[in-house]
Parts: C-alpha cells; structure tokens; sequence
C-alpha cells in the first residue's frame, strides 16, 4: 500500500495558509512554477472541515484537480455550476440548431447597408451585406454574456475599429433592437432557436446565485472576465482565494481583466520556482522588470538549469512561437527533413482559416472565419494586410501566398501525437500552463531594439515571461539575446537607483 507523501510547506506556503485560516477573501500571487497547485491542496488540507469549491476554466482542470483534493472539496468550472442552476427549458436549447448569419438575417429583416471603412489610410465605401449584421448581432449578445451589464445595450456591438467612427455609433443605435430581441430569445424556452453556453452561464449570473460552499479556491484568476468576477464579488458570505500570476494574463482580448492586479485585498506570494533554476528565473526578472515588477522570482537552488544563445538547435523538446503562422511554417520545414513533428496550436482555427482562404481566392464568400469574414476578394484581405488592424493575420496571409492551401491541409493532417513525436511546436499561449525540458524560443515575438534602447509593449512581454518559464532545464533565448541583454541593465539600474 503506497502511503501519500507529506510535504513539508515552504515559508511562503505556511504564509498562505495561515492567512487562508483567517477566513477572509485574500489573493495569493503565484509566480510560474511556484507550486500553486500544491499550495491550494495544503490550504485546503488546513480547511479540512469546511466546505470547499475549487473553481476552473475548463472541464479538464477540474477533473484532474478533483483526484487531487480531499473529499470536501468540490472541483467545478463556472458553467457546470450554471447548467445545473438554470431551467431545463432553456439548457435543452442546447441542442437545437442554431440561427445561421443569413436565416437570422432573414428572419430579422436586416437589408444592406452602406458604410465608411479606412482603407490605405481614406475612408472609402463598404457594403455590409445582412449576414454580416447578423453576425455583429449575435456576436454583440456573446459580448453582452462576458460582461457584467445587467442588460444588452448599442455599446456591446463590437464593430470594427476600420469603420468610420460616426459610422460605428450609428450602426450599433440601428442594430441595437435585433440584438435585444436575439437576447431575450436565446433565453425563452419556448423559441425553438439553439444556443451555446454562454446564455445560460449568463442566466445564472444575472440570478445572483450563491456558491455552496464556505471558501473558493479560483484558480488562473488573472485571466477572469467581468461576468465570472462579478459572481464571485456577490459571495457575501463566502470566503473567496483569488490564485493566479498577474503577468501571466495574456487573453486580454478576450475580454479578461486582471483580478490579481485590480482587487484590493491583502495578498500573499509564491515566488521560489520548483520548475527551474537561477538562470532561468534571471531571464524571468529581466521581463518582469520591464513590467515594474519590484519583487523578483528566485529559482529552485536544487535544480540545474541554463540559458543558451545558439541558433536554432536539436537539442530541444518544445519551440515556442508567438504566432499560428510561424509555427504552421516550422511544422512545413519539420515535415520536409522527415521530422516527427507534434503541434501544441490551434488546429481547428488553422484548418478553419485555410478553408476560408481557399474559398476567397475562389471568389466566394466566408461567413464562418472572423479574421476572413468581411471580406469580399483575396484582393481584398492583401489590402487589409497592409493597415496596422492587419498586421495580425499578415503571416497567415502571406504563408497561404508561398504555399497554397493544399500543401497546408496536407501538412495539418501529418502532425503527430505528442508521445510520438521528435519535438514539439506550440505558440506562446497555447503552451501556458505547459512544461518542457529543453525550450528554444522563436523569432516571431514583436519588439524593436534602436543602439541601447529597445520598444516593447507589456502585452509582449508577459507573452515572453510565460514563454520562457516553460522550461526546466534548458532556455534557447538566441532571438531575443539583445532584449533580455537591454532589460537586465535597466533592471540593474533601477536597483541602483532606489538603493
């Protein structure tokens, strides 16, 4: 019989868990690899009588936490709490077909309508036909769901920042009335319209429900919406442990706002890596320190690990791109010298953008893919390329131009599993949460260097912390040598200077 080994928690852990036995809502910030994991099983341990509830993005997570966990405490995503909260009528909706850009657009009576978008820097004409404005519609209800508005208003119309700005206020006051009826559609039990989940999760949060349970463990808070925040701010009664790394918060976009940053409560920190050792947490502080971080990462003094500067090498287990479309590129070259190649990217987004591609370049329309969908030509998307909005899908673009879309789809079926594969390419946020041995950054992560000084934006620059924390025992910084160089002098400086 294996008897569960006890660990001994580390000055940090003890701080944790003490303040957890306080019964007081805190935040423990969690530098990568700090054990947080560990640490939440140990506060939980110490809370052994209470009811607890550890709270996931994803379904997985919460399952493999449960296995973790002692019996008292529950491991659940918001949206298992949600579906089993909300009438029966509107979960089965769930089921049905959903609405389609044009049967809603139909069904709806939205015509055409002829607008300003900025193109090679004029504003020229565009039609946007009615499936268009149905999918602003249905995504402007999305938006509504993420928020922690009480009801849908123009504003939650996101339109494209392209279009002329007098022109964008017009739009969502004309198209405000479709996305409140598709609301209180979605929500009736009785309109024999599909949904997806995020209507009920909604529901429920606009029921102000209680969480049963005397304390949550809410885990990556950082990466938490203003819909999921709200629910856990209402918990009056509820002791809430918000555990996460503000620098790790790359989904802005989505939407998340920076609970670890933004919610005055007393905090503790983890902030000695189980992951790597003094080397690699040195390249760690030099990104922290371009984002004013003052309270440094150590490494594991046990573990032996090193920061290299060579080009592109074997020996690596993992290369971390920022894009899909440098790491579609590596897996092509991979492929080509006989490489098992194992992809940690989005491969339904891929397949999905080269099938769009395609039927542009075919002259007929896309409706499905974001990025593709308000384009009339493949004439037209080269224009787009060329304005700041997109930069984002110019690799895309230009790695459909080199390649064509079928050597593409082939090279997309040819991936192989990853306990079968030579080594492993992943984008930057697809690895978070990920370890590997041996690491080698890529060279599509966006900053500039002018003589001694450098550019970076802070979005970037958590991007690469959580890039470079992925390693264990091997870091190949080679591609951004010159940054890490320039940030560990400034970082270096700022010490001096508040000495």
């Amino acid at each position: 019989m294996l008897v569960p080994q006890i660990l001994k928690p580390t000055a940090e852990q003890s701080l944790a868990i003490t303040q957890a036995a306080k019964g007081e809502s805190f935040k423990v910030i969690a530098y990568a690899g700090t054990g947080k994991t560990t640490t939440l099983e140990m506060i939980s341990n110490a809370l052994s009588q209470r009811r607890g509830m550890y709270l996931a993005f994803n379904k997985a997570i919460a399952n493999e936490a449960q296995a973790k966990f002692h019996q008292n405490v529950n491991c659940r995503t918001f949206h298992s709490l949600a579906f089993r909260s909300v009438p029966r009528g509107v979960t089965d909706k769930l089921r049905l077909p959903r609405l389609s850009p044009s049967f809603m657009a139909n069904e709806y009576r939205l015509t055409p309508i002829t607008l300003r978008r900025l193109m090679g820097g004029r504003y020229e004409k565009y039609l946007l036909t009615s499936s268009r404005l149905a999918s602003l519609v249905a995504n402007a209800v999305s938006y509504f769901c993420s928020t922690s508005s009480q009801y849908p208003a123009p504003r939650h119309l996101q339109a494209p920042s392209w279009l002329h700005p007098d022109d964008i206020d017009s739009l969502q006051k004309h198209l405000y009335p479709a996305v409140e009826r598709r609301w209180l559609e979605s929500i009736d039990p009785q309109h024999q319209a599909g949904i997806g989940h995020d209507i009920y999760l909604k529901l429920w949060a606009l029921s102000e429900p209680n969480i049963p349970a005397d304390y949550v463990l809410f885990d990556e808070a950082q990466d938490a919406d203003p819909l999921m925040l709200g629910i856990l701010l209402k918990q009056r009664q509820t002791q809430v442990i918000y555990v996460g790394d503000a620098h790790q918060q790359i989904y802005a976009w989505r939407g998340a706002i920076n609970a670890m940053q933004k919610l005055p409560l007393p905090e503790s920190r983890l902030t000695t890596s189980f992951r790597f050792g003094d080397e690699i947490a040195e390249v760690a502080n030099a990104l922290l320190g371009g984002l004013d971080e003052a309270v440094p990462l150590i490494g594991n003094a046990e573990r032996k690990s090193r920061v290299v500067n060579k080009p592109h090498t074997k020996m690596r287990d993992a290369i971390l791109c920022r894009t899909n479309a440098r790491a579609m590129e590596l897996l092509l070259s991979g492929l080509v010298q006989g490489d098992k190649v194992s992809l940690q990217a989005d491969h339904l987004k891929l397949n999905r953008f080269v099938d769009a591609a395609s039927l542009l370049k075919q002259g007929k329309r896309v409706t499905d893919v974001p990025e593709l969908a308000w384009f009339n030509s493949w004439h037209d998307v080269h224009e787009y390329c060329e304005t700041n909005d997109g930069s984002d899908i110019k690799p895309l673009v230009k790695l459909v131009d080199e390649h064509g879309t079928a050597p593409l789809k082939k090279a997309l079926a040819k991936i192989s599993p990853l306990d079968q594969a030579d080594y492993v390419i992943s984008t930057a946020h697809k690895a978070k949460g990920l370890e590997w041995d041996r690491v080698h950054l890529e060279d599509d992560y966006q900053f500039k260097i002018n003589g001694l000084d450098h550019k970076i934006q802070d979005e970037e620059l958590r991007l690469l912390y959580v890039a470079c924390t992925r390693a264990k025992s091997s870091l190949n910084i080679h591609h951004i040598y010159d940054l890490v160089q320039q940030l560990k002098l400034k970082r270096g400086q700022a010490n001096i200077a508040t000495a």
